[in-house]
């Protein structure tokens, strides 16, 4: 990610499955984000969407490693390339240069950075043409009701977006809020 003087400020990284021998760049391909702040798309990667899983106790608490994978018969491979995208300062992605906590905390600041990454995913990787899903999870689902706005407005249209574990009004939360939203 390159700040407003074209100087790298950050690292994003990312896990991108694509299917073998078949036309990328009209296949569907989905962002996956998690929520935050701190939160990496592994959840998502390894609990969830990705070809491969974690298996777990759950609700019961897992045990210590060794964890045992097995293939995801859950994954959504069969229908589109999936793109895991951990947010700034979570996960392996990193903060390099300049780059300050102040330029990716806040609103504004994440979805822009995601914006950057998503823009330049689909420009490397040719897939303009693609169909185009964003995945939220969490926070992530506030992350793309502003990310599929941001990148509508700069002429990138979505297919659809997906919203997990939803929380759009943090009003919600607080504790005299009722339930004809007056709080």
């Amino acid at each position: 990610i390159r700040d407003d003087k074209d100087k790298p400020n950050a690292s994003i990284f990312y896990v991108a499955y694509t299917q073998d021998g078949v036309e990328s760049k009209t296949r569907p391909v989905t962002f996956f984000y998690n929520g935050g702040p701190g939160a990496a798309s592994i959840y998502l990667h390894m609990g969830s969407f990705g070809p491969v899983r974690v298996v777990t106790q759950s609700p019961d608490a897992t045990a210590p490693a060794p964890f045992e994978y097995v293939p995801n018969q859950y994954s959504l491979l069969d229908k589109s390339d999936l793109v895991f995208i951990d947010a700034p300062m979570t996960g392996f992605s990193r903060l390099v240069g300049k780059g300050t906590i102040k330029d990716f905390a806040g609103t504004d600041p994440d979805i822009k950075a995601f914006e950057k990454f998503i823009v330049r995913y689909i420009t490397v990787n040719q897939r303009w043409n693609s169909p185009k899903f964003l995945f939220g999870e969490s926070y992530g689902t506030t992350r793309s009701a502003g990310l599929v706005d941001a990148l509508q407005n700069d002429g990138i249209e979505f297919n659809g977006v997906v919203l997990l574990s939803s929380i759009l009004n943090y009003k919600t939360l607080l504790p005299d809020y009722d339930d004809h939203g007056v709080g």
